[in-house]
C-alpha cells in the first residue's frame, strides 16, 4: 500500500511542501522496488534450492564414493584386458590407462577417508580440511570391513603389477591374480556402505538447507521491509557496481580468449561455428565474421580428416572422455595448407535440461614441435649410422687384439704348456705373451688392465708394442721387463689406467726361475709328485702407477725341475660371482688344481673352466677370464747361437758364376746368402739345385735402408710378425682375419681403399699392391693346405669356410718410405724345394693358368723385396716390401729370402739335384 502524506504537514510551510512532494515521489518508487525485490528473492529461493541439490559437498563425495566402486571395476577389467592384449602397443596403452586410474582412485581415496569436504568454487571441487564420522570411521578403519586396508592392498596389487614387464603378464602373475580374486569385491562392498552413508547424510544436509532456505526467505522478506527504508540506495548503488564488475569480467575474459596463444573455437550443437579467437584467426587465415555460423568441419579441414574430427564432436557431445586426451589432426587453413595441431574438447551443458549448449575446442599448434620430433628423428638415424661404425671399429680393434696375442698352444726352450684367454667384451684387457731368447731361456708374461674394453685394449695393444723391442734386444731379467713396461704405460695412460702384470724368465739349461710381480694376482707352483699348488709370493706395484718402482727390489728366484708345473691366471677367474653373488674365490680353484693336478694342461683347463661355468650359471663371463699352464719339460744345452751372424756364408755373385760345381758348404743352408750383383734369372736353376734360398742384392739402396745386417739376420726365430720388423717406422697399420673365402675379395678392397685414403702411395703402387695380395691369399686358402702326402685338401676358387683351429690373417703396414703385406697361415707346408721349383719353372715356362707356383712367381717379380718363414706343420709367414721412392716394377733384380725352421739336419743330394730334409 502507498504511503498517505500526514494531515498536519498540510499546513507547512513551502519548503516542507516540497519535501512532502518528494517523499511522496520516493515512496512511490520504494513500493515499487519492494515488490520487485519480493519477487527476486522467491526466484532466488527456487534457484538456491536447484543450486544446493547439486553442489553441495556431501552431494560431491557420494559421487566420489561411487565413482571409486566404478574404477576398481575398471582396473580389473583393464588388467584382463592387458593380459589378452596381442601386441606390445596394446599393453602399453592399457598398461597406461591402468596408471591413471589407480592414481585417481587414490587420490579419491585420499579425499573420503580424511572426511575433507568437498566444496565448490567456481566450475571446480575444493576439499577442506574435516574429520570423519564414527559411523565412517568405523568402516575405514575397523573391522570386519577395514576399507582402507582392502583399498591399500588394492592399490599396492595394481602397483606391483604395473611394476613389471607389460609383454611378462600372464594369468600366473600373482598381481593380477588378486585382482581376479573376491578381494575388490570387499572393496567394493565397503565402498557401497560409505556410498549409502553419504546417500543418507546428503539427504539429511538437503532437509537441513531447505528448512533454513524457508527461515532464511522468511527473514529475508523482513529483512527487505526495514532494509528497504534505510538500504534502498546504497543496495542500488551496490547493484550499479555489481554490473559494472560483471561487464568488466566479460570484458577480461573476452580478453583472455582473445589473447590466448591457443586455438579456442566455440560450436553449437550442430557443429557452427558461434566464436573463433583471435590466435585462431592468426593460425587459419579466416576472420572471425567470416568463419561465424559455418560448419566448422568442413571449412577447416580436409575431407580425409573430417571423419576424426567429427567422431571427436559426438563422443564428447554424448558424453565420452575422448577430448580429455587430445586428438592430434591437422588443421587446412585458408591457403589449403596443413598445421599441426592437437585438439581438446569439452561440452557445455543446459544446467536444467542436460542438453548440450555449447561444444567447446581447443586446439595448440604442434608444428615446431612435429618438425623438432623430424629433426630428432633424424638425428637418432645419424646416431644408429655412428653406433654401427663404432661398432665396425671394435670388431676390428677385437680382430687386431685376437692377432698380435701368440699361439695358445706354448712350445719353448725347456718348457710348454697351454694358455686360454676368454674376453667379456669385444675388447678385452687381459694379455698374455712369450718369447724364447738364446735357445735356452723362456720369457712368459700374463697381465691385466683395470677395467675391459676399448680404453683397456689400448693399453694391452701398448704393452705388446713395448715388449717389442726387449724381443729384438733379448732382455730376460724380469725386473727390467717390468721396468721398461711401466715405463710405456705411464707414458700411454698418465696413470689413468693401471696394468698388473707377472713375469717369468727360465733358464732350461739349468733350471733357474726368476719371477716378478707388477701387483698381479699371485701365481701357483706344483712340485713333481705332489698334489698342492703352493703361491708364489712376490708384490710390486702396478705398471702405470708411477716411474719410481723398483722391480728388482721384488723379483724372485726359484729353482725347478722338470715336471714341475706353473699356473698363471687373472683376478677375473676368482672373482666370476655365483647368481647369489658368491665369488668362485681361490678355495675352488685350489680344489679344481688338486683334484686334477696330473691332467695335461688343456684337460686342467677344461676342468677349470667348467668348473667356473656351473658356478656361475652361464658361458659368458663379467670379466675378462685369462688362465695357462706352464710345465718345465726338459733340460737344453747351450747352442751356438750368439755369433750365428758371423757364420753367415756370403757367395758373390762373381765367384758363384766362377764355379761349374755344385755348391757345398760346410753349414746349414738357412745361413747361405747370394748377393747379387744385377739381374740373376739365368742362375735360378743352379740356385734351387744347390739349395740357396736366400738372395740379397748387395748394392740396392732400399736393403740397405731396411738394414743390410737386419736382413741378414732373419733366419733368427721371432716370435712377432717378419712385416712389424722389416717395416719398423710404420705409420699406420691394419690387420685382417679371414673366416671364410669369401672374405677376401672384401678384404681386398678395403686395403685398396684404406691405402687410397691415406694419400701417401702413388697410384701405380695401388694398382701393384691388390694383384700380389690376391696372389698370397690363394696361396694360404688353397696352397697351403696339404695332407701328410702333399696333396691338397681343397680346390682352388671353392667356396669355403676356415675351421675354427685354421689361421689366415693379413697384415698391411706403411712407413714413411716402405709399404708392406704379409699373410700368414697355420699350415707350414711349403718347402724351400717346391719354392725354388716354382720360381724356376715359372721363369723358364711362362705363368700358366691352373699351373701351381704362377703365384709364388708373381710375388717375387711385382715386390721390391720377398721373404716367406715357414715353421714346418706350424705356420708359414710371407711378407712382401715395396720401396715408394721409386716405380714398381716387374724386374728381374728383386731379392728373396725364404728361412725354414726345421728341427731336422738339412742334407743336399747331389744325385737328385735337389735339397731334402731327414
Amino acid at each position: 500500500m502507498q504511503p498517505q502524506p500526514h494531515p498536519a504537514q498540510a499546513a507547512g510551510a513551502g519548503s516542507q511542501g516540497f519535501f512532502r512532494e518528494a517523499l511522496a515521489w520516493a515512496l512511490d518508487q520504494y513500493v515499487t522496488v519492494l515488490a520487485l525485490l519480493a519477487m527476486t528473492a522467491l526466484v532466488t529461493y527456487a534457484i538456491l534450492i536447484a543450486d544446493l541439490r547439486s553442489q553441495e559437498g556431501s552431494a560431491a563425495a557420494l559421487n566420489l564414493a561411487g565413482h571409486q566402486r566404478m574404477l576398481i571395476e575398471r582396473g580389473v577389467l583393464l588388467a584382463l584386458k592387458m593380459q589378452h592384449a596381442e601386441t606390445h602397443a596394446e599393453r602399453q596403452k592399457i598398461r597406461q590407462q591402468m596408471v591413471e586410474t589407480v592414481t585417481l582412485f587414490d587420490n579419491m581415496h585420499s579425499y573420503l577417508r580424511n572426511g575433507d569436504r568437498l566444496i565448490r568454487q567456481g566450475p571446480r571441487l575444493l576439499a577442506e580440511p574435516g574429520e570423519l564420522s564414527p559411523e565412517l570411521r568405523t568402516i575405514y578403519y575397523a573391522d570386519p570391513i577395514n576399507l582402507d586396508q582392502q583399498v591399500q592392498s588394492y592399490i599396492s596389487a595394481v602397483k606391483k603389477l604395473l611394476s613389471q614387464p607389460v609383454d611378462q603378464i600372464d594369468l600366473d602373475n600373482p598381481g593380477l591374480q588378486y585382482l581376479l580374486s573376491t578381494a575388490p569385491e570387499k572393496a567394493v562392498e565397503g565402498i557401497d556402505k560409505v556410498v549409502a552413508f553419504y546417500q543418507k547424510d546428503s539427504d539429511f544436509r538437503l532437509q537441513n538447507t531447505q528448512n533454513l532456505q524457508a527461515v532464511s526467505l522468511v527473514f529475508f522478506l523482513g529483512a527487505i521491509v526495514f532494509s528497504g527504508t534505510f538500504l534502498l540506495n546504497p543496495l542500488v548503488n551496490r547493484l550499479k557496481d555489481s554490473m559494472a564488475s560483471l561487464a568488466e569480467q566479460r570484458d577480461f575474459n573476452d580478453n583472455i580468449i582473445n589473447t590466448a596463444q591457443a586455438l579456442i573455437i566455440g560450436l553449437d550443437p550442430f557443429g557452427r561455428i558461434n566464436l573463433f579467437n583471435r590466435y585462431a584467426q592468426e593460425i587459419s587465415g579466416w576472420a572471425e565474421d567470416e568463419v561465424r555460423g559455418v560448419d566448422f568441419f568442413d571449412t577447416l579441414f580436409a575431407p580425409e580428416q573430417q571423419d576424426a574430427i567429427r567422431a571427436l564432436f559426438l563422443e564428447v557431445m554424448e558424453g565420452g572422455h575422448a577430448g580429455e586426451g587430445g586428438a592430434e589432426i591437422p588443421l587446412m587453413i585458408r591457403t589449403q595448407e596443413l598445421v599441426d595441431i592437437i585438439w581438446h574438447a569439452t561440452v557445455v551443458r543446459d544446467p536444467a535440461t542436460k542438453l548440450p549448449t555449447l561444444f567447446l575446442i581447443t586446439g595448440d599448434d604442434i608444428t615446431e614441435r612435429k618438425r623438432a620430433e623430424d629433426r630428432l628423428q633424424a638425428t637418432l638415424v645419424e646416431l644408429e649410422a655412428l653406433s654401427g661404425r663404432l661398432q665396425e671399429e671394435i670388431n676390428l680393434a677385437a680382430t687386431l687384439q685376437h692377432s698380435i696375442l701368440p699361439s695358445p698352444d706354448i712350445v719353448l726352450p725347456g718348457v710348454q704348456g697351454k694358455a686360454t684367454l676368454l674376453t667379456s667384451s669385444e675388447v678385452g684387457g687381459d694379455y698374455y705373451d712369450y718369447y724364447k731368447v738364446g735357445g735356452y731361456y723362456s720369457v712368459l708374461l700374463i697381465g691385466d688392465v683395470s677395467g675391459h674394453g676399448v680404453a683397456a685394449g689400448t693399453m694391452v695393444s701398448a704393452a705388446k708394442a713395448g715388449l717389442y723391442p726387449l724381443v729384438n734386444e733379448g732382455v730376460t731379467r724380469p725386473a727390467e721387463i717390468l721396468r721398461s713396461l711401466n715405463e710405456t704405460m705411464v707414458a700411454t695412460a698418465h696413470q689413468s689406467l693401471l696394468m698388473t702384470m707377472g713375469c717369468f724368465s727360465l733358464d732350461s739349461r739349468t733350471g733357474h726361475l726368476r719371477f716378478a710381480n707388477a701387483g698381479h694376482v699371485l701365481p701357483y707352483l706344483l712340485r713333481r709328485g705332489e698334489r698342492e699348488w703352493r703361491m708364489i709370493e712376490g708384490f710390486g706395484l702396478p705398471l702405470g702407477k708411477t716411474l719410481d718402482t723398483d722391480y728388482l727390489a721384488v723379483e724372485q728366484e726359484l729353482q725347478l725341475e722338470i715336471g714341475d708345473r706353473l699356473f698363471l691366471f687373472t683376478d677375473g677367474l676368482v672373482e666370476q660371482e655365483s647368481p647369489r653373488g658368491q665369488p668362485f674365490g681361490f678355495d675352488r680353484l685350489e680344489a679344481v688344481l688338486s683334484e686334477h693336478a696330473d691332467a695335461p694342461p688343456e684337460v686342467l683347463q677344461d676342468q677349470i673352466l667348467a668348473t667356473l661355468r656351473a658356478h656361475c650359471g652361464r658361458e659368458h663371463f663379467d670379466d675378462d677370464v685369462t688362465l695357462a699352464v706352464i710345465e718345465h719339460s726338459d733340460r737344453v744345452e747351450a747352442q751356438a747361437g750368439a755369433g750365428e751372424s758371423n757364420q753367415l756364408v756370403r757367395v758373390t755373385e762373381g765367384f758363384y758364376r766362377s764355379q761349374s760345381d755344385h755348391f757345398t758348404s760346410p753349414t746349414s743352408r738357412q745361413l747361405v746368402v747370394f748377393m747379387s750383383e744385377g739381374e740373376f734369372h739365368d742362375l735360378l736353376p743352379r740356385l734351387s739345385a744347390d739349395g740357396i734360398r736366400r738372395v740379397l742384392p748387395r748394392d740396392d739402396e732400399f736393403y740397405h735402408r731396411l738394414g743390410w745386417e737386419h736382413l741378414l739376420a732373419q733366419h733368427q726365430t721371432t716370435p712377432d710378425d717378419d712385416i712389424y720388423l722389416l717395416v719398423p717406422d710404420r705409420m699406420m697399420e691394419r690387420s685382417f682375419l679371414l673366416t671364410h673365402s669369401d672374405d677376401k675379395l672384401f678384404f681386398m678392397e678395403e686395403i685398396r681403399a684404406w691405402l687410397a685414403e691415406l694419400g701417401v702411395l702413388p697410384q701405380e703402387h695401388l694398382d701393384f699392391i691388390p694383384i700380389v695380395l690376391d696372389e698370397m691369399v690363394e696361396n694360404s686358402l688353397y696352397g697351403a693346405p696339404r695332407d701328410g702326402q702333399s696333396r691338397p685338401f681343397f680346390i682352388k676358387g671353392t667356396e669355403r669356410a676356415l675351421a675354427e683351429n685354421e689361421l689366415v690373417r693379413i697384415n698391411v703396414a706403411v712407413g714413411p718410405e716402405t709399404v708392406g703385406l704379409s699373410v700368414t697361415d697355420n699350415w707350414g707346408t711349403l718347402t724351400p724345394a717346391i719354392f725354388l721349383d716354382h720360381l724356376t719353372h715359372t721363369l723358364a715356362e711362362g705363368v700358366e693358368a691352373g699351373v701351381g707356383g704362377a703365384g709364388l712367381y708373381l710375388m717375387w717379380r711385382m715386390s721390391d723385396y720377398l721373404q716367406v718363414r715357414v715353421t714346418p706343420h706350424r705356420s708359414t709367414q710371407i711378407t712382401t716390401l715395396w720401396d715408394l721412392n721409386r716405380s714398381p716394377q716387374i724386374g728381374l733384380r728383386t731379392g728373396f729370402q725364404f728361412l725354414y725352421h726345421s728341427e731336422h739336419d738339412e742334407v743336399v743330394s747331389h744325385d737328385a739335384s735337389r735339397f731334402t730334409f731327414h
